[in-house]
């Protein structure tokens, strides 16, 4: 069984470690970093408890020390667990969407039955039975940093697992890299 520590040590180890870069089809360059203080955002877990004590830096170490686990959020939320189960348990795949997915320009008001994610970007993927989407806002004004700001894993049997894509412009990728990181 996976634990929210395994999650964590993936996450800082292979993500929050690294710089994936894309070269866009219009020569755009698109920088990806992780941060730390946004894994429990990640995961979902402000659908499940609604304190900031459980996100930003202070979630990270709650999840680091071992206070704050699966089982910890199925008992105060049961609800909320089972409508976040999917990022924890197809989390692991964040790596292997961002090389292997497509990338789109993301327009909000495009979503049929509307969305609240802001983002600019999204990286999609399907693969077996999964529809993986990370949604990418910009870090900084001035330049292509982007940063994950919603990571969304639907099935075949959700409603629409295309919902996301539908009607985005698809931004072909020329080149993808993965650099040292940009904050380490």
């Amino acid at each position: 069984m996976i634990t929210l520590q395994d999650l964590q040590n993936y996450y800082t180890n292979v993500l929050c470690e690294k710089t994936f870069q894309y070269t866009l089809q219009n020569a755009q360059p698109l920088q990806i970093l992780f941060f730390k203080e946004s894994f429990c955002h990640l995961l979902g877990i402000q659908h499940v408890i609604r304190d900031k004590a459980y996100l930003g830096k202070s979630g990270y170490e709650l999840i680091k020390s071992g206070n704050l686990t699966i089982k910890r959020l199925k008992a105060i939320n049961k609800n909320g667990f089972s409508k976040i189960k999917h990022r924890i348990f197809y989390f692991n795949q964040i790596g292997h969407l961002l090389s292997h997915g497509e990338t789109f320009k993301f327009y909000p008001e495009r979503v049929k039955k509307g969305t609240k994610i802001k983002a600019s970007f999204l990286i999609h993927e399907e693969s077996l039975h999964l529809y993986l989407h990370l949604f990418l806002a910009k870090e900084q004004f001035k330049k292509n940093i982007y940063s994950p700001m919603s990571y969304i894993p639907l099935t075949e049997n959700d409603a629409n697992p295309k919902m996301y894509i539908s009607g985005q412009e698809y931004k072909k990728i020329l080149k993808f890299e993965i650099l040292p990181s940009l904050h380490s």
